[in-house]
């Protein structure tokens, strides 16, 4: 048995403790910045709020309720006015599906405007987009009532090879 002398005290051992390698210990020099970009998801909303700061009006609130209301009204007969306010306000949107919703509208400008955005956008999109993408275009192509509209979707089937 070993003498009560020769242990070590608590606050010996806790000194151990603190010591160890196994235990963590909070990085001192580590700016509060690069600490909570470790957090993946503090780091993603942070990005994406440099992104709406970047990005204007574009990344504001009424805009996101705008493009909701887009999508909302799509089918039914306050689409086109929905659009047409939504261009007036924010200019063409610059995703994928609300482009390919605006094919549909009846303002032939909108719709001309879509088709040069969407041709820009098809070589980053994959194999699925691309082929609704050029299928509408066919569509369109054949099918428009303005003739504005069938020759742009023309013109965008040749020079995208389909």
């Amino acid at each position: 048995m070993v003498p009560y002398d020769d242990r070590p005290s608590w606050r010996e051992i806790d000194r151990l403790r603190d010591r160890s390698s196994h235990t963590r210990r909070p990085k001192k020099d580590q700016p509060e910045l690069e600490k909570a970009l470790n957090s993946k998801w503090l780091k993603e909303r942070y990005l994406k709020e440099v992104e709406k700061l970047f990005s204007g009006r574009k990344g504001s609130a009424e805009h996101d309720k705008a493009l909701k209301a887009i999508h909302r009204t799509y089918g039914t007969t306050r689409f086109n006015t929905t659009v047409r306010k939504y261009v007036k306000e924010f200019g063409l949107p610059e995703d994928w599906g609300t482009l390919i919703l605006l094919l549909d509208a009846k303002d032939v400008s909108i719709v001309c405007q879509a088709l040069e955005a969407l041709k820009g956008l098809y070589p980053q999109k994959g194999l699925v987009e691309r082929q609704g993408f050029l299928s509408k275009a066919r569509v369109l192509a054949m099918t428009a009532q303005k003739d504005e509209i069938r020759e742009a979707a023309q013109v965008v089937l040749e020079e995208l090879g389909a």
